[in-house]
């Protein structure tokens, strides 16, 4: 399982009381809708599903370490690590024209 930088350091040293949003992507579809369940049973909470088999997840830092020993997880990024934002999407454009 992938766990991004942020997520491990979140996992080894958690804030006390303090939530964070994850995407949790599954292996499969099937693993997809397994993990909606056994994640509620972790204290999180599942926001909205994504594509390619990933769940936007709000949980406390503390549990985060529950949550990746679930089974059929293939990767545990921070919510920000998914996507283009910020200024990089007006780099983009620049070049573009």
């Amino acid at each position: 399982m992938y766990l991004s930088h942020p997520v491990r350091r979140m996992r080894e040293d958690p804030i006390e009381d303090e939530e964070v949003e994850l995407i949790v992507t599954a292996e499969d579809e099937q693993e997809r809708r397994d993990l909606e369940t056994e994640i509620e049973g972790v204290d999180g909470s599942v926001e909205e599903p994504l594509q390619f088999g990933a769940l936007r997840v709000e949980i406390e830092q503390e549990r985060i370490d529950d949550l990746c020993g679930l089974d059929g997880i293939e990767s545990v990024e921070t919510e920000h690590a998914v996507g283009m934002g910020g200024d990089a999407g007006e780099d983009v454009e620049e070049l573009g024209e």
